[in-house]
């Protein structure tokens, strides 16, 4: 099932992809967005102790149904389309870097690869106080990702289509970030050399990744020696909410001086 907002219909999808349009009833509108508030209120308040507002998990709502309305009537964003999926697999899995890294406050931010928001977005929802860049290559997705931030009020979110392996070396993207994330993105020993370039010495860099993270670690390492970056063991942690265990690992790195290897 998916949902569109208030302007829209909602659309439901069978596993077929047929889908049939019909005006929801109020009724219908205030049953089904609260319970993607719900389950991202569980995760992220119950479980990692968030602390997300009733405004905030209203836009996760908002979120979530702008998401399942443009996947399923105008462009791919996600092979995800339950109410439970989205809230867990996309929502809960963005946030889980809040509850494994100290995001510094004010933190100049850069998702790369953003695709369709995330985890920017979500962080941004999370955290208004990040100053965030959403970089993809898809100009498609990104004007979902420039809707769903004016639709949320965050005018401020910056928008850049380029690929990250060029916007790395441009003089106002090079070194001007805090913090740059990835989320399923590459392999890591691809993804460092795109995700560092954009960090500033002592700026942070977090990829979300699988379980199967560690097969890539061994080629991963030499790289980040070679990108002066520090990387930590990847952070374990489960999903809270999943209808089975569904374990996350994610890695951070600390960049050192530009042009000085580390050990890794």
């Amino acid at each position: 099932m998916a949902l569109a907002g208030a302007q829209g219909p909602l659309v439901f999808a069978s596993a077929l992809h047929i889908k049939q349009e019909i005006r929801p009833s109020a009724a219908q509108q205030a049953f089904v967005l609260p319970i993607l508030e719900e389950i991202v209120r569980r995760g992220a308040n119950d479980a990692w102790q968030l602390g997300l507002s009733d405004s905030q998990l209203a836009q996760f709502a908002r979120y979530g149904a702008l998401l399942a309305e443009w996947n399923a009537t105008r462009l791919n964003l996600t092979r995800i389309t339950t109410l439970e999926g989205i809230a867990v697999k996309h929502f809960l899995d963005s946030l889980a870097v809040l509850h494994a890294a100290n995001i510094p406050r004010n933190a100049n931010t850069i998702d790369v690869g953003t695709g369709a928001g995330l985890p920017g977005l979500a962080l941004k929802i999370a955290r208004p106080d990040l100053a965030l860049t959403l970089l993809d290559s898809t100009a498609k997705k990104l004007a979902f990702c420039r809707a769903v931030a004016d639709e949320l009020g965050f005018a401020d979110v910056q928008i850049v289509h380029a690929r990250a392996e060029d916007a790395g070396k441009w003089a106002e993207h090079a070194g001007r970030f805090d913090v740059a994330v990835a989320r399923a993105v590459a392999p890591l020993d691809t993804l460092l050399p795109w995700l560092v370039p954009f960090v500033r010495p002592g700026g942070l860099v977090v990829a979300l990744k699988s379980v199967h993270v560690d097969a890539e670690l061994p080629a991963a390492r030499p790289v980040a020696r070679r990108l002066g970056v520090a990387l930590s063991p990847p952070v374990s942690l489960f999903l809270p909410e999943a209808d089975e265990p569904t374990e996350r690992r994610i890695v951070l790195g600390v960049r050192g001086p530009v042009g000085k290897q580390t050990r890794t």
